[in-house]
C-alpha cells in the first residue's frame, strides 16, 4: 500500500509540474503579433485606426488592390440612385463601423434623419390556434421556424413585412411602423473587499403597429468592431470543434457548442462564426446580410425578389476583401510587469477557457494561411446566464447563448471613436470591468474569481486586456 501511495504521489507531482509548465509556456508566449504577419506595427506618428483599416503587410499586389477597392465601397455613402432602402438603418458600412470600430449605445429612434449605430433585431413569436404565444420547454416564447430560422414580422395593412431588424429610416414619407425607446436601469453591487460598483441594464420599450408586444421577440444590438475578420474565417473548423464540450464531460462548467446555420451561397449547413450569436458562416455572407438588412441593398445572397442586385458581385467581393485582408493591431507593452501579471491572472481564473488565446490558421489564400494568431475566442456558443439573456433565438442559439467575443484589438477600439466606447452585445458595459461583472452562466465561476481578486490584481487583469 505504501508503494502504491508513493507511486500515486509521484504521479500527482508529475501532473502538477506538467500543468504548471503548460501555464508558464502559455503565459510566456509572445502574443504581440495578434494577427501573425497581418499585424501592423504602429509608429510614432501612425494613428491607431490604421491598424484596423489599411491593407495588411506582405499582401500580393492583387490582394492589396482588392482591399483598397473595398475601402472605398465600405466608406462611401449610398444614395437613392445607388439602391438604398426603401427602409434602412444607415447609408454606409462605415456609418455604423466608424473607422472599423464599435458603435455607441443610443437608440432614440425619434430623429428620422439621425443615423444610429445600434439596432433592434426582431422576430415574430409563433402563435397557437387561439392567437396565444407558443412556449418552449423552458417557458420562453418560440420565435423560430422548424429549421431554426427566426420568424419575420408579417405585413399588416399598408405596412410591409419587417425583416430581421427594425429599420428606422425610410425614403420619402413612408410611415414608420414602430416606436422605440431605450432607458437604463442602475444595478449596484459590492466586491468582497468592500469596493462598490455600479452597472446599468437596458430597458427597451417599443411598439409595433398592428401587433401586441408579447407577439414579438426583440434583441438589442450594438455595432461590433471589425478586427481580423479574415483570420477568424481561417481558423480550422476542427480546431473549433475540439474545444466544444456540449455535455461538459470534463465537469469544468464550460460547455461551449458550435452553431450550424444555413450557408446561403452553398445551400448547406455550415459552422457559424460571425455575429453575436454566430449566425453567419462566412465573411461574405455576413457582409451581404449587413448590406441587405442595414441598408436595404439586394445582392447575390440576399435578393428575395430575384431582381437585378443593387450591389454587384464585384463590389461584394471587394467589401469582403476589405475586411478579410485588413491589418490587425499589435498587442502593446507585453514586457510591462503589470501586463504580464494581468496575463497570468487572465489564465489563472479561467478567462482563457472561452477566450482562447492562440490558433494556427488554414486558408486557400496564402496571405491568411499558416498564421499563428491570438484572437481570444473559441467562436462557440456559451450560456452566459439570465443577466445577459433576451427572448430572441437564432437558429439553435437560445436567448441565453452568445458566441465568445474576440478580444483582440480591445485596447485599440477605444481610440477610433469620438464617443465613449461601450461593451457587450447591447452596449450596457461602459468599461471593461463592467463587462466582466455582467458575465454569468458558464462564466460565473471566472467572474467570482475575478471579484475575489484584490483591487491591484483586478487592475492588472484589466491593464492586460487593454493592451490587446
Amino acid at each position: 500500500m505504501k508503494q502504491i501511495s508513493k507511486i500515486a504521489h509521484i504521479v500527482l507531482i508529475a501532473a502538477c509540474v506538467h500543468v504548471l509548465t503548460f501555464l508558464n509556456i502559455a503565459v510566456a508566449q509572445d502574443i504581440t503579433q495578434l494577427g501573425g504577419e497581418l499585424s501592423l506595427p504602429l509608429g510614432e506618428n501612425q494613428p491607431f485606426r490604421d491598424a484596423l483599416q489599411v491593407p495588411a503587410p506582405f499582401l500580393s499586389q492583387d490582394n492589396r488592390d482588392k482591399q483598397t477597392a473595398g475601402f472605398g465601397a465600405f466608406h462611401t455613402p449610398v444614395n437613392r440612385a445607388g439602391g438604398i432602402g426603401p427602409f434602412f438603418n444607415n447609408n454606409s458600412c462605415a456609418g455604423c463601423h466608424f473607422e472599423n470600430g464599435k458603435g455607441v449605445a443610443r437608440v432614440p429612434f425619434k430623429n428620422k434623419r439621425r443615423q444610429h449605430t445600434m439596432l433592434v433585431k426582431i422576430s415574430m413569436v409563433a402563435l397557437d390556434v387561439n392567437g396565444l404565444p407558443m412556449l418552449d420547454e423552458h417557458g420562453v416564447p418560440i420565435n423560430v421556424s422548424e429549421d431554426g430560422t427566426p420568424i419575420n414580422v408579417p405585413a399588416v395593412g399598408k405596412f410591409p413585412e419587417i425583416g430581421e431588424q427594425l429599420q428606422e429610416q425610410a425614403l420619402g414619407r413612408k410611415r414608420r411602423r414602430f416606436n422605440v425607446r431605450l432607458r437604463w436601469n442602475r444595478v449596484r453591487g459590492t466586491y468582497p473587499d468592500g469596493t462598490a460598483y455600479r452597472l446599468r441594464k437596458p430597458k427597451l420599450r417599443y411598439r409595433i403597429r398592428g401587433l401586441r408586444r408579447n407577439h414579438t421577440a426583440p434583441s438589442l444590438r450594438m455595432t461590433p468592431g471589425l478586427v481580423g475578420m479574415g483570420l477568424l474565417e481561417a481558423i480550422p473548423e476542427s480546431a473549433i470543434l475540439a474545444l466544444s464540450d456540449p455535455e461538459d464531460s470534463n465537469n469544468d462548467g464550460i460547455s461551449g457548442r458550435p452553431q450550424y446555420i444555413p450557408d446561403v451561397r452553398t445551400n448547406t449547413l455550415a459552422l457559424g462564426r460571425f455575429g453575436f450569436r454566430a449566425s453567419h458562416p462566412t465573411l461574405e455572407q455576413q457582409s451581404a446580410a449587413a448590406a441587405f438588412f442595414d441598408m436595404g441593398l439586394t445582392n447575390d445572397l440576399f435578393n428575395p425578389d430575384n431582381e437585378a442586385p443593387e450591389i454587384s458581385s464585384l463590389k461584394l467581393e471587394f467589401l469582403t476583401a476589405y475586411q478579410e485582408m485588413a491589418s490587425t493591431p499589435v498587442a502593446r507593452d507585453q514586457n510591462n510587469p503589470e501586463v504580464i501579471a494581468g496575463k497570468n491572472l487572465f489564465q489563472a481564473i479561467g478567462c482563457n477557457d472561452c477566450h482562447v488565446m492562440t490558433f494556427v490558421t488554414e486558408s486557400d489564400n496564402p496571405a491568411l494561411d499558416n498564421q499563428t494568431i491570438h484572437p481570444f475566442t473559441d467562436l462557440l456558443l456559451h450560456d452566459m446566464g439570465e443577466g445577459l439573456a433576451d427572448t430572441r433565438s437564432e437558429f439553435s442559439a437560445s436567448g441565453r447563448e452568445w458566441r465568445t467575443t474576440p478580444l483582440w484589438g480591445l485596447g485599440h477600439l477605444e481610440h477610433v471613436t469620438s464617443r465613449r466606447i461601450q461593451y457587450l452585445h447591447d452596449g450596457r458595459a461602459q468599461t471593461v470591468e463592467q463587462a466582466i461583472l455582467w458575465h454569468g452562466g458558464e462564466a460565473e465561476n471566472s467572474k467570482q474569481k475575478f471579484m475575489h481578486l484584490s483591487k491591484a490584481e483586478r487592475d492588472q487583469l484589466i491593464t492586460f486586456l487593454r493592451s490587446l
